[in-house]
C-alpha cells in the first residue's frame, strides 16, 4: 500500500506538474513583446537554456504580426525563433509545436531570446475562436496608432536574434562540461573494474 500511494504522488507530479492559469486577451496583448500568426519550418532540439535545461528552438514563417511592422514588399518573407522548454511531461510547461501547421503565438522576452509555454494563450491556429483574432487585430491596431515610434522590422531580423551570440557560446560551455563529465565517468568505471578484479584475485589467492 505504501508504494502504491509512493506511485500516485509521482504520478500527479509528472502529470500536473505545471500549474497556471491563462490570462485574458487584452492582458497577454499588452504583457507580450510578440503576437503573430506563423508556420514553422524548422525545429532544433539541441539548445540548452542559461540552467542547463533543453529547449526547443522553433522557426516561424510569419504570416501576421500584431506588435511589429514589416516592409510593405509582398515577395519577403519574415521568419523569427521561439524557444520553449521540452514538454509539460517532467512537470515542465513547454509547448509542442508540429512541422508545417500555423500556430498563433504569443511570445514573452527571456534572456535566451523570446519564449512561450503552454501558460500562454498560444494555440494551434485551427483551436483559435475568430472572435479572439478579431480582437486581437484590434488592439493592434490602437496599439500602432498609440505608439509613436515604430521601428520597422527588416528580412531575417526577427525577435530573438538579439542574444544568438551569447546563447551559442553557452551551447559551446555545455559541450565542453559534458566532455568533462564523460571523461570522469570512464575514469569511474575504469576505477571500479580494477578494483573488481583485484579483488577477484585476493579472493582467489585465499583460497
Amino acid at each position: 500500500m505504501k508504494y502504491f500511494f509512493t506511485f500516485i504522488f509521482l504520478l500527479s507530479t509528472f502529470t500536473f506538474g505545471c500549474s497556471c492559469a491563462q490570462s485574458s486577451i487584452n492582458e497577454s496583448f499588452n504583457k507580450a513583446d510578440a503576437i503573430f500568426i506563423g508556420k514553422v519550418i524548422a525545429v532544433d532540439k539541441s539548445k540548452y537554456d542559461f540552467s542547463s535545461n533543453p529547449v526547443y528552438a522553433y522557426t516561424f514563417e510569419i504570416t501576421k504580426d500584431f506588435k511589429r511592422k514589416h516592409p510593405k514588399n509582398k515577395s519577403d518573407k519574415f521568419y523569427t525563433t521561439i524557444y520553449t522548454p521540452l514538454s509539460y511531461t517532467g512537470g515542465g510547461c513547454g509547448s509542442t509545436f508540429s512541422l508545417n501547421e500555423t500556430y498563433l503565438v504569443y511570445g514573452y522576452r527571456s534572456e535566451i531570446g523570446t519564449i512561450t509555454n503552454i501558460c500562454t494563450r498560444t494555440s494551434d491556429l485551427k483551436f483559435v475562436e475568430k472572435i479572439e483574432i478579431d480582437s486581437v487585430q484590434l488592439l493592434s491596431n490602437q496599439f500602432f496608432k498609440e505608439k509613436k515610434e515604430i521601428v520597422d522590422i527588416d528580412i531575417y531580423n526577427d525577435y530573438s536574434d538579439h542574444n544568438n551570440e551569447l546563447l551559442s557560446e553557452y551551447e559551446n560551455e555545455i559541450l565542453k562540461l559534458k566532455s568533462v563529465h564523460k571523461i570522469y565517468i570512464i575514469l569511474i568505471c575504469s576505477l571500479t573494474l580494477i578494483l573488481i578484479i583485484s579483488l577477484f584475485f585476493n579472493f582467489r589467492k585465499r583460497k
